[in-house]
């Protein structure tokens, strides 16, 4: 009933808007230097086809309006698109919820791309030169598989062009005495060879400073770092048939990697203080290496794609546990990371009323960690500090699948039909047999059928669908969390799959003569065994315990909207919005007695909106000016854990743009966060480690709140050579 009344009342708003726009644009339909909006050619379904013809929710980033808007990590990506909250842990992995499925924690629940190579260990890494970011909305389990249950973000690289030799420089500095400096090019090696290359590097001291209360003398700007990269690319015909893309990449991160700290007001009176006074800065260095070789052989009537890749990460993270300016708890985290994949799919290529495609995937991830949590003098021993083995372990995640969808025309009408079957196992050796008694290696796997139904009307101007999909989310083993089977062996804690299912009826088409498009989706989801992280002081000894476990199930349901219009042959305007509704599922009772029946899960954000302007006029003299404004709002909504949120006030962020143009140059002014204001991308209940903590003797909360900080007002120029 509640979708149901905002349905009507946002069909109505939307009657009230586009009657001005539909009058507007009668009355100069006739006008032959009248602009039509451009159409979006997309990748999502693994084939090349417009956005308005694909039966679900599909939301694409230009290459341009990642240029103008500054685009260069995950943030700002959640702000441009409603339903999507996504931000940074601490250790680099994308906290990220779309449609409210996903998971702030060890459960990703929202796979990231790269060409279509999925990224496992850096996908918060700077990729750059983007013809375009896709994000789909929704279980995508059938062509995408597991690690896919919310959705998708897809990053798509330009391809190096055939005779064409071009570049750029651009250099930009700004606020927080920021130094960013980037080149591309594209080089004709041959007839039928040519090259792209890109590299960035960029220095940022940030905004969060230590104060230094205790006199610990670490750095003041916590939150500076260097980020630098590159990526080479080739791409060429072998024959007649058979074409080659290579492309290689290398990104060296050293930072916190984002603005965790703790918030001393209290939920509704916070006091967003950008300071994290702690004996210990965090720091995050990684270095990453990938891979990619795509071949494509040209049959008749389908084409044979081939994608393998290997991507090398290094990590290393230190973190203040205890967020005190005194020596007490920090963790050490070295990391090494390796992932292949590989993906063969046959695609059809005829006009006529029946497509197909159909394909096999398989990845191996090693990870490989000896971490350990270090505790300051008088915390274990009385006068020395003291090391105790936190994470040791070698792990090993497989997937194997086959995939294909059909789909049929008949007239007006078009049914798509998916298949996915898909294989998953996971095998962890802990290595840290001393503290833990001697844990046998321990294995969890499955396997799941992800189908995927779509009935799509044809109409004159756009189509109605209804789609049905489903996907999941890998269990997996618990690292520190031990338990004794029936024959005595000592194995690792498992957690369950997650699985989501979703029902989207929705309408997308373009307006006004082809100078407007618009869509309205309207979704309901069946989320069973969510999965969320837990974090506990250890009820066996000193620290603590961090492990993931399946609580219960959810329902949520929900609203989107989008409008483009071409008001002018210089003004484009943009609406989107979203609407979010979810609940545990009666009974859903924690194991410690924690009733969540009837409550609003954690990461489910209540609604979201999009407001954009972009204007550009061609001046006499050659030359083009242009203004670019957004406006984001985040609604509320409950953070980490399920058992203890606390709500995460709603938030609205002016970005703008401002440009111009002549000749081979480009100038551009860019403010981020206008208005200046004070947010947090998503929050959490952390247990006390300090002194003041009840553990420790003190009188002090035994939770204390954490923030991850949104950017607050800054700005930067930059000044951009073609060539």
């Amino acid at each position: 009933m509640k979708i149901f009344k905002l349905t009507l009342g946002l069909i109505s708003g939307l009657s009230l808007l586009v009657f001005p726009l539909n009058t507007f644009a009668a009355e100069n339909v006739d006008d032959e230097s009248a602009s039509v909006i451009e159409e979006i050619t997309v990748t999502a379904r693994k084939r090349e086809e417009s956005i308005l013809d694909i039966p679900e929710s599909v939301v694409a980033i230009s290459g341009d309006d990642i240029e103008k808007q500054g685009i260069k990590g995950l943030d700002k990506i959640g702000l441009a698109i409603p339903n999507l909250n996504l931000a940074m842990r601490t250790d680099g992995y994308p906290n990220v919820s779309i449609r409210g499925i996903g998971a702030f924690g060890l459960t990703q629940g929202v796979g990231f791309y790269l060409d279509d190579v999925q990224l496992f260990a850096d996908a918060s890494s700077r990729f750059g030169d983007l013809e375009r970011i896709e994000v789909l909305k929704g279980p995508q389990g059938t062509l995408y598989g597991g690690s896919n249950i919310g959705g998708a973000v897809k990053f798509v690289s330009k391809r190096p062009t055939i005779g064409e030799d071009s570049g750029r420089i651009k250099m930009q500095a700004g606020g927080q005495d920021s130094k960013d400096y980037e080149i591309s090019g594209n080089v004709a090696i041959s007839d039928s060879w040519a090259m792209r290359v890109f590299a960035f590097n960029r220095d940022d001291k940030g905004f969060l400073k230590n104060p230094n209360s205790g006199g610990q003398n670490q750095a003041v700007d916590v939150g500076a770092y260097e980020e630098e990269g590159y990526r080479l690319s080739v791409a060429g015909s072998l024959s007649d048939r058979l074409s080659l893309y290579a492309s290689h990449r290398s990104n060296e991160y050293s930072g916190p990697v984002n603005n965790w700290a703790r918030e001393m007001g209290s939920p509704g009176a916070f006091n967003y203080v950008h300071e994290l006074d702690t004996g210990r800065n965090p720091t995050h260095d990684r270095e990453t290496n990938g891979t990619t070789l795509e071949l494509n052989l040209e049959m008749d009537g389908f084409d044979i794609t081939s994608i393998s890749s290997y991507t090398d990460t290094e990590s290393t993270r230190i973190t203040d546990v205890d967020l005190t300016p005194f020596w007490f708890f920090n963790t050490y985290r070295p990391e090494e990371m390796e992932v292949t994949t590989q993906e063969i799919r046959l695609t059809s290529t005829g006009a006529g009323d029946f497509q197909w495609i159909a394909g096999y995937y398989a990845s191996t991830y090693e990870n490989k960690m000896d971490s350990y949590l270090h505790f300051g003098p008088g915390m274990i021993l009385p006068d020395t500090d003291f090391k105790l083995p936190f994470e040791l372990r070698d792990e090993e995640n497989t997937h194997s699948a086959f995939f294909g969808n059909v789909s049929y025309e008949v007239g007006d009408w078009r049914y798509d039909f998916g298949l996915r079957i898909d294989n998953w196992e996971e095998e962890e050796d802990n290595l840290d047999a001393d503290t833990n008694g001697g844990i046998h290696s321990s294995k969890n796997d499955d396997t799941e059928t992800l189908p995927r139904l779509s009935i799509t009307r044809n109409l004159e101007d756009g189509i109605v669908y209804l789609t049905s999909s489903k996907g999941y989310e890998p269990g997996g083993l618990n690292g520190s969390v031990p338990y004794t089977d029936a024959s005595g062996n000592r194995l690792l804690q498992p957690f369950g799959i997650e699985e989501a299912t979703q029902h989207e009826l929705g309408w997308k088409g373009s307006a006004f003569g082809g100078r407007g498009t618009a869509s309205v989706a309207i979704f309901q989801i069946d989320y069973s065994d969510r999965a969320f992280q837990v974090l506990a002081p250890n009820p066996a000894g000193p620290g603590l315990i961090e492990y993931v476990t399946n609580i219960g199930d959810t329902e949520q349901s929900g609203l989107e909207v989008e409008l483009a219009v071409q008001v002018t042959d210089f003004l484009q305007f943009s609406l989107a919005g979203g609407w979010l509704s979810a609940e545990w599922d009666d009974p859903t009772v924690m194991a410690d007695g924690t009733v969540l029946s009837g409550r609003t899960p954690s990461n489910v954000i209540d609604n979201s909106m999009l407001l954009e302007a972009n204007y550009a006029r061609p001046l006499e003299d050659g030359a083009e000016l242009t203004f670019d404004i957004q406006w984001s709002h985040q609604g509320q909504g409950e953070s980490m854990p399920p058992a203890n949120p606390i709500t995460n006030p709603s938030y609205a962020v002016v970005n703008l743009q401002f440009g111009y143009s002549k000749g081979p140059w480009d100038f551009a002014i860019n403010v981020d966060n206008l208005l200046d204001e004070d947010y947090y991308t998503d929050l959490e209940n952390f247990p006390n480690f300090g002194l003041d903590s009840p553990d420790f003797g003190g009188t002090g909360p035994a939770t204390i709140v954490i923030g991850t900080f949104g950017q607050p007002k800054v700005a930067s120029a930059s000044l951009i050579y073609n060539f």
